[in-house]
């Protein structure tokens, strides 16, 4: 089984909407920080320089909306590889309470892209190998 990465994210006054609860679209920020954090820990990079030069674009987000998120919850995004293909792979992102409810969910499909040519490109060894680090297959 691989790893996933647990990020606190705490609920902003900024975050909830007319009818009180966390708005929909923030929902994908939260999806971003805990990406962010997956991607610092596979591929081990600390800064934004560092990551222009990682070959990779995104080529679809969902989220699935389970149950309403207010603020003053105690929530972390759980976040892993769930599938690896030949060009492109699939990071499963959770909303979790601290007592286990899945506020949401969604996938975040990323290609890895040749910005060159303007075209995708296979995953190398090299990536595949970093990227089964996090891979809890779920599909």
């Amino acid at each position: 089984m691989g790893n996933k990465i647990i990020q606190h994210i705490q609920i902003r006054f900024r975050d909830i909407d007319a009818m009180g609860h966390v708005n929909n679209a923030v929902y994908f920020t939260y999806f971003e920080i805990a990406r962010g954090r997956l991607f610092k820990d596979l591929f081990g990079w600390n800064n934004m320089t560092e990551l222009k030069d990682l070959p990779i674009i995104a080529a679809s987000n969902s989220c699935n909306y389970r149950r309403p998120l207010f603020i003053g919850t105690n929530i972390s995004a759980e976040c892993y590889v769930s599938k690896i293909g030949t060009k492109s792979f699939t990071i499963t992102t959770k909303i979790v309470g601290d007592d286990k409810t899945v506020y949401a969910d969604g996938k975040s499909v990323v290609v890895f892209y040749d910005y060159k040519n303007n075209r995708s490109m296979e995953i190398s060894k090299h990536y595949k190998e970093v990227l089964e680090r996090f891979l809890i297959n779920d599909e």
